[in-house]
């Protein structure tokens, strides 16, 4: 497939099984979200009011909605118009002011000055690596970060996901890039019990890529970024990768930092 193909692909699952269309919306667990990125770098979520975040790829809403419910002022990004749709429900049901502003839109298509600002905090968890060019994504995020700004990215480990890179290969070789057929044989073969959505993300996606700690270090050094947290947290790459592979955990990882002035 090339990779316009791919991102029909990708924009047709997420149309038709918008993610992650979390079961339990309550307030305590929207917050829980944002929470969980503050640790990365051993903040809380106090560490969000005020703040200016933009969002590459927020899906149904669930991290938008907690940070605007935390203070931030949240800008979020989604080439789906199902999620969209379905992340501006949540927001007003949740937020009574300070609403997130949703816009669609590709990632990769980011225009330079197109929010007319930069962002005190950009977050991409789970999105860079369902697009054609997640390097690029990350560029596209570094280049809306205010100095001194913090960037979050979220990928598929290059190691660690190893075992469901296996996986979806076997799907692959029996359903090809057929979505409901691949969502079937995932389902049959490997995961009978989990919703629907989360299927579609694991096996219905014809496109992941996957990537290493120091490939993102690289990304970093490249954009004046200074390395300041993760999770989990490691000591040395590859060794600590190939350990999250053998204890099966880890297959997601985020990395955080600074923009240097």
């Amino acid at each position: 497939m090339n990779n316009k193909e791919k991102e029909k692909l990708v924009k047709e699952l997420y149309e038709k099984y918008p993610y992650p269309s979390r079961s339990d919306s309550s307030e305590e667990k929207l917050k829980s979200f944002a929470l969980w990125t503050a640790k990365t770098i051993n903040e809380n979520n106090d560490y969000w009011e005020g703040k200016t975040i933009l969002e590459l790829g927020c899906g149904t809403g669930e991290l938008s909605v907690g940070l605007a419910l935390c203070g931030g002022k949240v800008t979020a990004i989604d080439f789906s118009k199902t999620s969209i749709k379905k992340a501006k429900l949540l927001a007003n049901k949740k937020c009574k002011t300070n609403k997130p502003k949703y816009i669609l839109k590709n990632i990769l298509k980011i225009k330079e000055n197109e929010f007319k600002k930069k962002f005190d905090v950009v977050i991409a968890l789970g999105s860079l690596h369902h697009t054609t060019n997640a390097k690029k994504g990350f560029e596209i995020g570094c280049k809306n970060l205010s100095k001194e700004g913090v960037i979050f990215v979220g990928l598929y480990n290059k190691y660690s996901r190893l075992r469901h890179r296996i996986k979806r290969i076997v799907v692959r070789i029996i359903a090809g890039n057929d979505i409901e057929k691949r969502i079937k044989i995932g389902k049959l073969f490997f995961d009978k019990k989990i919703q629907k959505e989360r299927i579609a993300d694991k096996f219905g996606q014809v496109h992941e890529s996957y990537h290493s700690i120091n490939e993102v270090l690289e990304w970093f050094k490249e954009q004046n970024i200074e390395f300041i947290g993760s999770k989990p947290t490691y000591k040395t790459p590859i060794i600590d990768e190939i350990n999250w592979l053998l204890n099966k955990k880890n297959a997601f990882f985020v990395m955080s930092g600074k923009k240097n002035k």
